[in-house]
Formats: structure tokens, sequence, C-alpha cells
């Protein structure tokens, strides 16, 4: 029988269609093996070599030579299609457009129709010299490089008092929105804080106001006594299948130890997420032949740029794109998910926890 399952961490409703279960062998699409992707791709612009056909780079690590050529290991570029536009490339009326960044709370033509400046950053993270690198594949020592360059430019973007927010993602596959196969993070710094973190702070100030307790501490307390679905777990960092997963094989990872922010973890911690990062996708490469999914990171700016929010929780949600968003989705918000998370959970587990 199917169950109307509620997220107490977003506040939505998920439909759990348990009678037509699916393990990873009924997503045929993420079953499906294509061509074998090459270590290097002559045309792509990410491969070494062709370095001349991106924009000059914001951040590199190298062996040697000069900026924007061969030799490196990781580099960082302006996106060279940007979602929204560097301050620098803007007049020097910006920053009265932004002052009325504020939505009006005036019904008038103006508050029907605002608008402002697209205005913040757009940087790609070239995160391997291999063209089919991928998460499940990469070294601890290679992963703690990609995030250590997530954490610092990170922390530059939040530099800019125009940023408001940094979003750090990474699609994959071409159901996740992947433009390119060259593996790669993105890191959009934003004039605002986007509407589904603003809930999620919602969620903790309400919860902590009723408890006076962080409710992701609580939820992960809770989830590690059941053991119904955790698909990995460390001394340091937890992965499970949320409660009311809105995609199927859908993860969360998450510090057990409280901690409010991306930026704040300590060299030991880092390592710890990276070793716990490729195990997780490490099984879904095991799971999946070729799976699409979408990761962001939910952290709140540095404590120097904003009131030290203590019942927050930073946290990486794992969207694997299995599900089609229907009707139901997409017009009452409310989703169906075909695998129950704990079956989700013991196929991981089958793979070989962290």
């Amino acid at each position: 029988m199917p169950e109307l399952r509620y997220d107490i961490l977003s506040g939505t409703y998920t439909i759990i269609a348990s009678e037509r279960a699916k393990r990873p062998n009924d997503f045929r699409a993420a079953q499906e093996l294509e061509n074998a992707v090459p270590e290097l791709d002559p045309k792509c612009p990410f491969c070494p070599g062709n370095e001349r056909m991106t924009p000059p780079e914001i951040f590199a690590l190298r062996q040697d030579g000069p900026n924007n050529g061969p030799n490196w290991t990781i580099r960082v570029v302006p996106n060279k299609f940007p979602a929204l536009t560097s301050v620098k490339d803007v007049g020097s009326d910006f920053s009265s457009s932004l002052g009325a960044a504020e939505h009006p709370l005036s019904v008038d033509d103006s508050s029907m129709y605002w608008e402002a400046q697209a205005v913040g950053a757009h940087e790609v993270v070239i995160e391997s010299t291999r063209h089919n690198g991928t998460l499940g594949t990469y070294s601890t020592d290679e992963m703690v490089t990609v995030l250590n360059t997530l954490k610092q430019r990170y922390l530059v973007l939040y530099d800019s008092k125009h940023v408001k927010y940094v979003q750090i993602f990474r699609n994959w596959g071409p159901l996740g929105g992947a433009s390119l196969t060259h593996p790669h993070f993105q890191i959009i710094g934003l004039p605002f804080v986007p509407p589904e973190v603003f809930a999620e702070v919602s969620r903790y100030n309400e919860y902590n106001g009723k408890t006076g307790r962080c409710i992701m501490c609580d939820y992960i307390e809770r989830e590690t006594e059941k053991d119904l679905r955790i698909a990995a777990k460390s001394r340091e960092f937890i992965a499970l299948c949320p409660f009311a997963s809105r995609y199927s094989f859908e993860t969360l990872i998450v510090p057990r130890n409280h901690s409010v922010n991306f930026s704040d973890m300590n060299s030991e911690e880092l390592r710890a997420l990276a070793r716990d990062m490729t195990e997780v996708f490490h099984g879904y490469e095991e799971l999946f032949s070729s799976l699409s999914y979408n990761l962001v990171i939910h952290s709140l700016p540095p404590g120097q740029r904003s009131r030290k929010q203590a019942n927050y929780h930073w946290h990486i949600h794992v969207y694997p794109r299995l599900n089609v968003e229907a009707g139901l989705e997409k017009g009452a918000g409310v989703w169906i998910n075909p695998t129950p998370p704990e079956l989700a959970a013991l196929q991981f587990d089958e793979k070989g926890r962290v």
C-alpha cells in the first residue's frame, strides 16, 4: 500500500509507492552502457592542452609552467555562458540598482513586475585532468584537492559585498543538465538568499524555537538508532536515504558533529568527507552504469558575513535523476517515489558501507 510521508527538514510530502518498488536494474535508462568515455578528448575545452578554449583561469594548481597552460591538477575558470553578470562587467550604477533588491511590499506596478540586474558570479571548477573521471573513481587525495578548492572559492566569492549566497553544485549526465561530459563543479554567487535555503532556515528556527535543539542533529541521531535508511557512515559523516525521499536513491550527506558552515571544516574533517564522498559515489556507480544526478551543498554564509545561526547544520543533497517529475510534482509539490528509502539503503549496504 502506498505511504504518504512528511519530510520534517523541508516541509514537503512524498508518496512512497511501495507496491511498485524499483531496484537499480528496474531503471533501464540508468543501466544502459554508453560508448566508453576516453581519458582525453581533443575536442573538450576542459581537457589538458585545450586551455585556450576556456576563459582565462581564476585559480589553478599546477606543477610548473605559465598560467592558462598545461601541467595543472585543477583549474577554476569563469563560466563561458554565465547565468549572472560579473560585478566588474556592469556599469557604475549597479550599486544603486542593487539597493532595490528587496522585494517591494506595496501592490503596485513596480511590485508586480519587480526586476533587478542579475549580477553575481558564476565559476566552473574543472576538477580533474581526466575526461572520464568520476567522484567514485577519485583517490582520497584527489577528492581532498577538489573539496579544498571548492572551500577556497566559496570563501573568495563571499568576499564580494554583492554576493549574498554561494551555491556549490554538480550536474552529472544528460538528465542532470550537464552540457559537458568532462567532470566539473559549478559555483554561483547570488545577490540574494534563494527561497529553498530560506525555507530550510525557517524550519531550523521553528524547531529550535520549540525544542532548543538542532533539527538535523536530532534527525541523524534517530536515523542512526533506527539504522534502516543509512547508506554509509563513518565517525565524521553519515549518508542516509531520507525518510521522505523525493527521488529514488536520494542521499543526504551530513557531518555528524554540529556544524553551521561548509567552510568551517578543518583538514581532518575535509579528508574524512573526501573519503566518504568517494565511497558513496563508488556505491552509486556500482549500482548504476549510467546515472544522471544533481549534487548541491547547502550551507549558510560564513560567520563574519551574517549573524551566527547556531541551529543550522550544513549538508549535501544528492538527487539522482531516476524519477520523472510530472503533474503532481510540478502542480502540487507532492512527490511520487517508487523506491522506498529503506530498499535504497539496503542496495547501498550490499555494495559495502564506508
